[in-house]
């Protein structure tokens, strides 16, 4: 750790020398180029390191042979990447691959999409000269020199669809075509720069180039963490900081303006590899999140008429199955065909990208890889991005959709090449523009266009309906119009400011979950212990994981672990070891070291769980249970340790903990999810500085789970799969029976979770006291609701909320304990009829995070919407669900452990 960060600040000063130099052509001499695939969690190095928007491979050389590398690898054109080695798991790829042409340099390549062009150099002589460091981004509009300003596109004044018409009329052919994909070349005709619609932000500005202004950017906690907070504002605040950076840097010129931010599908199979990237499997809960996270980044009250950094909710849809095989059968997101049950699309996959898209005011989508059948829909497979019903006729007819589509990335290549959907590429460009994909992630489109034209699968026409939602997303960013408040945001207040880092570790403190506190082991005493030991393989996770839809240059270059953070809040001292090399090792040769270093502790910290190299982009989870090493180190140090030890579980795969919550010698066990660099808030929480509120966001089912239902079945609902047990040991899918699906998410599962949804202990209690409320309602209002909106495939939104809801209740939250803490009031409806006929086991429908001072009361409001009176059917379709309603508050596995629980009925008629 303390190596890699003497690595960057090294790296910084030498850049900020290379960028102020200029000197005399080098002569770096290259060795063989090899091609590899490469992934987030980058092949060689871990960030680019080229300051400049050009690139060549001796530049990239002289910058690898400056920061003392052997290896120099180009990427995607303008990228540069440094190491001394490439990772072992990395996978060579043919040079045509590496098809790339250099940035500034078009005789070579350099590299590829997610292709890096590895080489050995030798460098002597004068250095090579620095390569020109443009913005990004130009406004031609304010040009006073160039033609640009005196054209209508120009004119503020004008109404957007007159300006966006000119733009588009002024440009050739050639450009219209480029601008079709995600690295859209410059446009002379309007004197605009070359442009990238790709910019990642997750958890934090992922895209942009370091420079030594802005060399760094905030890094926050992954959604899977910050969702456990059940906190509107923290999501808002989250997005809001991440919003302002990318503005700050767009201003320096260091970045591009569309982030591909939030991922907003649901977290249904546990071993799915993505969801880190998601805030649980709650379909209402990922709305909210999408919602209030959307508004934060895109919208500045200083200027609301404009987005401030366009967000662009993924992946649109049912795609939650990355890279799996199951007995002779193999799937990838690439080559998925998901059957998904109309009632499951209508109420579950598509009902946060509805609340993204007409509550949020999302200003991208991204359709998925993966194609989507079923029999009311269609009987064989379409791919996302060649369906126009999912893109045109629910989106932006039905939504209102206002924005651009992207595709995933090789997505529109893929209903030619992976999908077969087409009988050629050509047709395949005509189904994704007519479709309604508006721009191609990554050249597929630009690369056939022209032959698509020329042999007359579309028209011109087809391409400027594609253009002009992409120009209408650039105007209302203000990439044409005069300086208002935004062009004011600086990099020098906001990147990396104390605010932004102060709300990162909000995050963290604000979602951890405590699922175990036995004897109130926690929170710890610092002063009172003179020696902690940190044990695990995740003790210290963080560098690894940063760079992972994040920022791989974070602020102060502080990639704080577990270890790191214990050590800020211990006066004593504070020993680690991993006991085991890695999360998936079973190598146990070093758990006697571990063993020592506990039974010499005064309180030892667990650190367990998963990692990305259990489940990640491109790679599902295999298990959903604690490696045998991690298990036999657990076992160990818990029998040595003088005290019950406290388990910090840092996982986005829910994991089968039932032994951990069964050991005595386990005192507690605190849930952070990912949390990435931000373990300091983790601290506060152990060491009590803040109150654990945190509830969680999946369900930990028990191991059996996994051998029951295949990865591949996307029904909700439990009932008979059509494929086969993944725990049949047969070698063909053929000789397996069929699993049975037990049903996903808390609304559907029928067995007994090891942890519940919405599970989360604190260090105080509370009472819950429903005040006065009605004991039926009439479901007149539902039904007047459900008629008027009988055309469409959804009911809109603003229909629902028009007229109020029907019914309110609220709830007396007291704290009845002895500290000050923040709570978390639940709310869910268990329907009539629930759990039959596909009518779901509950449903949340409203949550508030309060804090309570202890003795005192604070009073809820909490509210079902018209919507939750309702019950989509077999064919899609809402209709009124009368009958008995259970309304609860909290969740009844924590009432024992001193939580707010209670319970009233309604007569719903």
């Amino acid at each position: 750790h303390r190596h890699r960060k003497k690595e960057r600040k090294k790296m910084k000063v030498l850049l900020l020398v290379l960028a102020l130099a200029a000197s005399a052509q080098g002569t770096c001499q290259l060795g063989a180029f090899k091609c590899y695939v490469d992934s987030e969690h980058r092949i060689l190095g871990d960030s680019n390191v080229n300051p400049s928007t050009e690139d060549s491979n001796q530049w990239c050389a002289q910058l690898c042979h400056d920061l003392s590398f052997a290896l120099a690898g180009t990427e995607n054109g303008n990228e540069c990447y440094c190491g001394n080695s490439v990772d072992s798991s990395a996978k060579e790829a043919p040079m045509a691959e590496c098809n790339t042409k250099c940035k500034g340099f078009p005789d070579e390549t350099c590299g590829g999409n997610w292709h890096i062009q590895v080489y050995s150099f030798n460098c002597s002589g004068t250095p090579a000269p620095p390569l020109p460091v443009d913005k990004d981004m130009v406004n031609p509009c304010l040009n006073q020199s160039g033609p640009w300003i005196k054209m209508p596109f120009c004119d503020p004044t004008l109404d957007l669809e007159a300006r966006i018409t000119d733009a588009i009329s002024r440009m050739t052919l050639d450009e219209k075509i480029g601008n079709l994909d995600t690295t859209a070349p410059a446009i002379p005709s309007l004197g605009l720069n070359a442009y990238n619609w790709w910019s990642e932000a997750t958890h934090g500005v992922a895209s942009f180039r370091s420079t030594p202004l802005a060399p760094d950017t905030t890094n926050f906690a992954f959604p899977i963490t910050t969702a456990m907070s059940f906190n509107r504002s923290l999501w808002y605040q989250t997005g809001h900081s991440i919003g302002r950076e990318a503005r700050a840097l767009m201003n320096l010129g260091s970045a591009y303006s569309t982030f591909w931010t939030p991922v907003i599908n649901m977290a249904r199979e546990p071993r799915w590899g993505r969801n880190i990237e998601t805030p649980g499997e709650d379909p209402y809960l990922s709305g909210q999140y999408a919602i209030h996270f959307v508004e934060g980044m895109q919208i500045d009250p200083a200027d609301p008429a404009h987005i401030m950094a366009s967000a662009c909710s993924k992946h649109y849809v049912a795609n939650s199955m990355e890279d799996t095989s199951q007995q002779n059968l193999h799937w990838t997101r690439h080559t998925f065909d998901a059957y998904v049950p109309m009632q499951d699309l209508m109420d579950t996959y598509m009902v946060p990208f509805q609340a993204s898209v007409e509550q949020g005011k999302v200003s991208g989508i991204m359709c998925s890889y993966n194609e989507m059948h079923n029999m009311e829909f269609s009987e064989s497979g379409i791919p996302s991005c060649a369906n126009h019903w999912l893109l045109e006729e629910v989106a932006r007819g039905e939504w209102g959709f206002d924005g651009y589509v992207t595709s995933d990335c090789d997505a529109d290549a893929d209903v030619y090449n992976s999908h077969h959907y087409t009988q050629t590429k050509e047709e395949a460009v005509r189904d994704v523009l007519r479709a309604g994909t508006d721009v191609d992630c990554t050249s597929f489109v630009g690369d056939n266009a022209q032959s698509a034209l020329n042999k007359g699968l579309i028209t011109e026409a087809d391409i400027d309906a594609r253009l002009r939602n992409l120009f209408r997303v650039r105007f209302r960013m203000s990439h044409f119009d005069p300086e208002g408040p935004l062009q004011k945001i600086s990099a020098s207040e906001e990147v990396c400011s104390q605010e932004h880092i102060a709300t990162s570790f909000d995050g963290a403190a604000q979602s951890a979950a405590l699922l175990k506190n036995e004897n109130e082991r926690l929170p710890l005493s610092a002063a009172s212990l003179a020696k902690i030991a940190v044990i695990g393989p995740n003790a210290n996770l963080s560098s690894s994981i940063a760079g992972y839809y994040g920022p791989h240059k974070v602020c102060g270059d502080h990639f704080w672990n577990m270890v790191d953070a214990v050590d800020m809040q211990a006066p004593g001292k504070v020993v680690s070891a991993l006991g085991v090399p890695n999360v998936l090792s079973n190598d146990t040769s070093k758990v006697p070291d571990a063993v020592a270093l506990a039974r010499d502790a005064d309180v030892t910290i667990l650190v367990v769980g998963t990692d990305l190299s259990c489940a990640r982009e491109g790679h599902d989870a295999t298990s959903i249970t604690l490696s045998d090493g991690q298990t036999t180190l657990i076992s160990q140090v818990t029998a040595a340790s003088k005290n019950p030890v406290v388990v910090v579980l840092l996982t986005a795969v829910p994991l089968d903990i039932s032994a951990l919550l069964a050991d005595p010698k386990v005192g507690a066990v605190l849930h952070a999810g990912q949390v990435s660099v931000t373990t300091p808030g983790v601290a506060d929480v152990l060491f009590g500085k803040r109150v654990p509120a945190g509830r969680t966001v999946q369900t930990f089912y028990p191991a059996s789970y996994a051998g029951e239902i295949s990865i591949f079945d996307f029904a909700m609902r439990p009932g008979p799969s059509p494929f086969p047990r993944p725990d049949c040991d047969k070698p063909q899918a053929s000789q397996c029976p069929n699993g049975t699906n037990p049903g996903r998410s808390y609304r559907f599962y029928t067995g007994k979770a090891v942890v519940p949804f919405g599970f989360g202990l604190s260090y105080t209690s509370f009472k819950y006291t429903p005040l006065d409320h009605p004991a039926t309602v009439s479901l007149d209002a539902v039904r007047d609701l459900l008629q008027r909106n009988a055309h469409r495939s959804f009911v809109k939104l603003a229909d629902v909320h028009s007229k109020g809801p029907l019914v309110s209740y609220f709830v007396n939250v007291t704290n009845t304990g002895k500290v000050a803490a923040d709570d978390v009031v639940l709310g869910f409806l268990q329907p009539p009829g629930a759990g039959q006929g596909g009518v779901p086991l509950q449903q949340l429908f409203g949550f508030e995070r309060v804090h309570v001072e202890a003795g005192q009361t604070v009073t809820v409001n909490l509210y079902p919407t018209m919507l939750d009176f309702t019950q989509v059917n077999a064919a899609g379709k809402r209709e009124v669900l009368a009958g008995e309603y259970k309304v609860v508050f909290g969740v009844q596995e924590t009432a024992k452990h001193g939580m707010g629980f209670a319970h009233v009925t309604l007569h719903a008629e």
